[in-house]
């Protein structure tokens, strides 16, 4: 049996369960040459987010499937409306990049200068320095403007210029599936409302949209089951969208698909349902289809789509968040709305909650994309000064916390040849903690009322288990918070 990948046959020990069982190589190629590739609105719209390599595997991909790729009309729709959005707001990000560089840039400025006249620092030594710091801006200006000050996609909200069109317009064509007819739609809307109120996914955890938004995931899902019943074929769902209503978590992290939905195309169907996010279907479908695709693609998708979507950060902070999240609703009263921001600029903390009394509490996830940089310059407590004066101005305080999400710290450290290589892991996390703890102690002094330091939810099994004990902590702290405001005795 245990040499058997596929010994669990459909009349056997998991008739009834396959929402639980992991897909094999052999399930991953039968979906990707001989079923229904579905992508979600947000594979499309991304396409505009990634740099050039990323964009052109993605799409290299997508054409080797090209004979199962379907669109439902209603991702295409929304593709549509959210076009021109996503790429103003391509401009609009490098704009605000290179306008953040302008206020560390005259901090050290000024830090330097202060220093220099205290010191006694000759007058050529500090323009040394200073020139120091201007190229370093320059440098870092470069980077952000890329090799040329053109951005390929500058004329891309003009349809007959834009490349990504031009791309998806063959790869397209005829794999677009009909609107709903009316009577169907309006029958939909009313079912996306009951399944919403019941919390039966997908689609529930958008009820509260705008603009009549909310049904949006729930109709793509009805118009792919009609079309996988049309074809009698799996269902192979790519989408960088990982809300709780589409997929099963393992403490907070996505595994697969939600097992109702699984159930659900069984049960009206007859056929299997997969969920891939597009990192990993580059990644599957370069090894199984023999696609070249560049070294770095995958994890440059990844952390885009994680900086966009809701509930992500730029590493594993996303994950951090969704398990904190889940944790504190939990732990805590109902009188308690928790609520975690969705990074679309709505809330600069990553968590924040809100007790029937009016007593609030606020939570941020440091999860730096490159640390040593943000270590050098002291951009983590310079932003935490920012954030704490932020709250300045409310009726009463917050009580703040800060979860440190050191995964990028560790892995740059495990890569770096000196001196960390020869280092075994257990001294590495050892040392990882200690070249933050100073920032630690100085996020006390800012006024973090509670910090925690973890080194990834995604690294080794016992490092992870110690991060998750760590943000245990963090709920226990802030269930105590609001003991009071929950009926409770006070600790």
């Amino acid at each position: 049996m245990g040499e058997d990948p596929h010994y669990l046959t459909p009349d056997g020990f998991s008739t009834g369960f396959e929402g639980y069982l992991n897909p094999s190589d052999t399930d991953y190629r039968a979906v990707l040459t001989s079923g229904m590739v579905v992508l979600d609105t947000n594979v499309l719209l991304n396409l505009y987010r990634f740099d050039d390599d990323a964009r052109n595997d993605l799409l290299a991909v997508l054409e080797r499937l090209q004979g199962n790729v379907w669109i439902p009309h209603q991702a295409l729709e929304e593709f549509w409306r959210n076009r021109e959005q996503t790429i103003l707001s391509r401009s609009s990000i490098r704009r605000d990049a290179l306008e953040a560089l302008k206020k560390p840039i005259r901090a050290l400025e000024s830090a330097i200068d202060t220093w220099a006249r205290n010191v006694g620092l000759s007058r050529d030594r500090l323009s040394d320095l200073l020139s120091l710091i201007h190229k370093t801006h320059e440098s870092l200006n470069d980077a952000i403007e890329g090799p040329t000050t053109r951005d390929p996609l500058a004329s891309a909200r003009d349809t007959n210029l834009d490349p990504v069109l031009a791309s998806l317009h063959p790869l397209l064509a005829g794999r677009v599936g009909t609107a709903l007819p009316n009577e169907d739609f309006i029958s939909a809307l009313a079912e996306a409302k009951r399944r919403a109120d019941a919390q039966i996914p997908p689609g529930y955890m958008d009820r509260d949209k705008p603009d009549n938004r909310g049904p949006g995931d729930y109709l793509v899902w009805e118009q792919t089951l009609r079309e996988a019943r049309r074809r009698s074929a799996d269902v192979l769902l790519v989408t960088s969208d990982v809300k709780e209503d589409w997929w099963r978590r393992v403490r907070g992290v996505p595994v697969g698909p939600r097992v109702e939905l699984v159930d659900e195309l069984r049960a009206r169907v007859g056929t299997r349902l997969f969920m891939l996010q597009p990192q990993q279907l580059l990644g599957i479908a370069g090894r199984l289809l023999d696609v070249e695709v560049q070294p770095g693609s995958a994890s440059q998708i990844a952390s885009t789509t994680a900086i966009v979507t809701p509930g992500r950060g730029s590493g594993e902070g996303g994950h951090v968040r969704l398990y904190l999240t889940s944790a504190l609703e939990e732990a805590l009263s109902p009188t308690v709305v928790v609520k975690a921001s969705t990074g679309t600029g709505e809330s600069v903390w990553d968590v924040s909650l809100v007790a029937s009394d009016g007593s609030t509490a606020l939570v941020w996830i440091y999860d730096p994309v490159k640390p040593f940089n943000d270590l050098a310059t002291g951009s983590v407590l310079s932003t935490a000064r920012s954030m704490v004066a932020s709250i300045q101005g409310m009726s009463s305080r917050p009580r703040i916390a800060c979860v440190v999400d050191l995964a990028n710290l560790m892995n740059r450290m495990r890569m770096d040849e000196e001196p960390w290589a020869r280092t075994d892991d257990d001294r590495l996390m050892t040392k990882v903690f200690e070249t933050f703890q100073p920032h630690v102690d100085e996020l006390g002094r800012v006024g973090f009322d509670a910090v925690q330091v973890i080194a990834g939810v995604d690294q080794a099994e016992s490092e992870a288990a110690e991060a998750f004990q760590r943000i245990d902590q963090v709920v226990e702290t802030v269930t105590l918070w609001f003991r009071p405001a929950a009926g409770q005795d006070a600790p």
